[in-house]
């Protein structure tokens, strides 16, 4: 039973491992201001996709990012199309700074926010184009690719 036991950590361990290994070697270049990701977007003719995400407490958050945001496809993608904003509403108080909250509270209400995960897709001056509210446990991100199709 204790050998058991042991295989089954190991297994564990590793697959974790690996799953940190994948997520580390997709760089997305996440932006944190908005305003500073418009004008981006701006100089690049690109579009501005918002993540409203609380990671660190929803489990369909994390869903998304293994199933979506964390792929080969959705990185190459997002370098070509699109400017990334990501908008973490943390569990933990001291996760992000006071004036990050606030900007982060101020998009959250711009956008009329009401789960998580929500993915929003705005033009360069941030006018909506699409929304996308909630994920869940079927793992079809058709959905997602269906609105980023619409940024190039």
């Amino acid at each position: 039973m204790k050998k058991q036991l042991h295989i089954l950590l190991l297994l564990t361990f590793s697959i974790a491992i690996s799953n940190a290994q994948q997520k580390k070697s997709i760089d997305l270049n996440w932006q944190t201001d908005f305003e500073q990701a418009k004008k981006l977007a701006s100089s690049e003719n690109k579009n501005i996709l918002i993540y409203f995400t609380g990671y660190d407490r929803i489990s369909s958050c994390n869903l998304l990012n293994n199933d979506f945001f964390y792929t080969d496809k959705f990185q190459k993608i997002a370098q070509k199309n699109l400017i990334l904003v990501r908008v973490n509403i943390p569990k933990r108080e001291d996760a992000i700074s006071e004036e990050q909250k606030e900007k982060n509270t101020l998009l959250s209400k711009q956008y009329h926010l009401r789960v998580h995960p929500t993915v929003v897709l705005t033009n360069a001056k941030g006018e909506l184009l699409g929304k996308i509210e909630s994920y869940n446990y079927l793992h079809d991100t058709s959905k997602h690719y269906a609105l980023i199709e619409k940024a190039h």
